[in-house]
């Protein structure tokens, strides 16, 4: 019996079929800063998947103390962005005992995507991050048009997303904390509000 010939409708189905786009994941392990002063000691992990012209932002965290956190990816500015990291005990370069927002920027560059219901938008003053609860557990995801988000960055920051060149910062600590008054933030700010207590490097995570 002749075999048929089944190279036509190989191509036939390659040529017609869609092709997948390449999905790709980056990872971080959320490790604590500032602990001896905020009486906080987080862990976790937050992840950042893209794929079909979207990026989806997951951040599951504890340790933390109840109510709202801020929370944002830092990076450097620029087409071709240096690698940022997350700071050390060595980053509080004026001594009063704790690495505050403006500290980490040597280390860790400016602000950048905020984790809030809109983070295309990149408003870092929002009521949208994410919360801990009583436990100090938290979780939060969102899914982003990629498009609109690279747009925004190449806007404010002249910069592609470059995720595996990014940090998580989770800032916020309660009034109970006895912030130094020498302790930095944005203007208008108060320390107790940006003060970093946690950070995670961002990774390309194995397929």
């Amino acid at each position: 019996m002749k075999t048929p010939d089944l190279l036509p409708l190989l191509v036939a189905l390659l040529v017609g079929a869609p092709v997948a786009a390449t999905a790709e994941t980056w990872r971080g392990e959320i490790v604590p800063l500032n602990q001896e002063r905020t009486a906080q000691s987080p862990s976790g992990t937050v992840t950042l998947s893209r794929g079909d012209g979207q990026l989806t932002i997951e951040l599951t965290a504890e340790g933390l103390s109840p109510g709202m956190h801020l929370a944002h990816l830092h990076g450097f500015e620029g087409a071709d962005p240096a690698e940022a990291r997350c700071p050390g005990a060595d980053a509080d370069s004026n001594g009063d005992g704790v690495v505050d927002l403006i500290e980490t920027r040597e280390a860790a560059g400016v602000t950048m995507i905020p984790l809030t219901a809109d983070p295309a938008s990149l408003a870092i003053q929002a009521d949208t991050y994410p919360e801990a609860n009583g436990d100090g557990a938290m979780e939060y995801r969102q899914t982003v048009d990629l498009t609109a988000l690279e747009e925004a960055l190449r806007d404010k920051f002249d910069a592609p997303p470059a995720l595996e060149r990014r940090v998580l910062f989770i800032h916020g600590v309660t009034e109970q904390v006895d912030v130094p008054d020498s302790a930095q933030s944005l203007e208008g700010v108060p320390a107790r509000v940006t003060l970093p207590i946690a950070c995670a490097e961002l990774e390309p995570a194995e397929q």
